[in-house]
């Protein structure tokens, strides 16, 4: 989960109405207290083109995980997302943090034909198993 007392120090430094600030983390004091698993999520992927809400494909995924959530958006600047279930929150992560990335393949592409699959031996192999079996047939 995210560290609130990092965000909160973060406004305190980076605003200058001390009110605002003081408001600002207030509400995100009040927050945690209702959702106890909560995600800043302001340099995720998430957020629709005006950064002003959730893109409808994460509000979407929200809402068929049937959990209790909640999307928190401060000013136009911080986002938080909460969870009643810490099994939510970790999955909410892992789909939308980017703590998975895609790894790409290796350049060949996998072929399921007999003839020409990504499980025939390789050329190199085959002579191997040919002069293996022409000194079995010898014996």
């Amino acid at each position: 989960m995210t560290d609130l007392k990092s965000v909160k120090e973060v406004i305190r430094q980076t605003w200058r109405d001390e009110e605002m600030a003081s408001a600002a983390c207030y509400g995100i004091d009040a927050y945690a207290r209702r959702w106890p698993f909560v995600y800043a999520v302001n340099d995720w992927d998430v957020w629709n083109e005006q950064r002003k809400g959730l893109k409808p494909e994460v509000s979407t995924w929200l809402e068929q995980h049937g959990d209790a959530c909640d999307f928190y958006h401060l000013l136009g600047v911080w986002g938080l997302v909460g969870f009643k279930s810490p099994k939510a929150a970790s999955h909410f992560k892992l789909r939308w943090s980017g703590v998975l990335k895609a790894v790409t393949s290796t350049g060949e592409t996998w072929n399921p034909h007999p003839h020409n699959s990504s499980f025939a031996p390789s050329p190199y192999e085959e002579p191997a198993l040919r002069a293996r079996g022409a000194q079995r047939a010898s014996r």
